[in-house]
């Protein structure tokens, strides 16, 4: 599923994507583009108003500072217990596309798109 141009999410940022009831957000680390859920599992914060570490491709979460990789979706300090999903992520030009879960998924680590 196609989400954005690469230039709609500038390096060192992350964009929201609502598919769906899907709260998504897509982060460019240095050209490398990673898809995970927008909302922090400890509280309902919003990770793409986060702080972005473009080198170690992570977000800290903007209400009680949980981070997690971007990569993989685990927590790298708590707060925050519990990963978030991720969703692979392929360029296609100029394109950023996602894959969803199968029907009827929970989300985590999906199929390529």
């Amino acid at each position: 599923m196609r989400l954005a141009s690469k230039a709609e999410i500038p390096d060192g940022e992350g964009r929201p994507f609502l598919v769906g009831e899907m709260e998504i957000a897509v982060f460019n680390c240095r050209g490398a583009y990673f898809a995970v859920g927008d909302v922090c599992t400890h509280a309902h914060a919003l990770l793409h108003e986060g702080s972005v570490d473009r080198f170690r491709q992570s977000v800290e979460c903007p209400l009680h500072g949980a981070e997690y990789d971007l990569r993989t979706g685990e927590v790298l300090t708590p707060p925050a217990t519990e990963p978030v999903p991720v969703f692979a992520v392929r360029e296609n030009g100029d394109a950023i596309e996602i894959a969803l879960p199968p029907e009827g998924g929970s989300g985590g680590q999906v199929q390529e798109p």
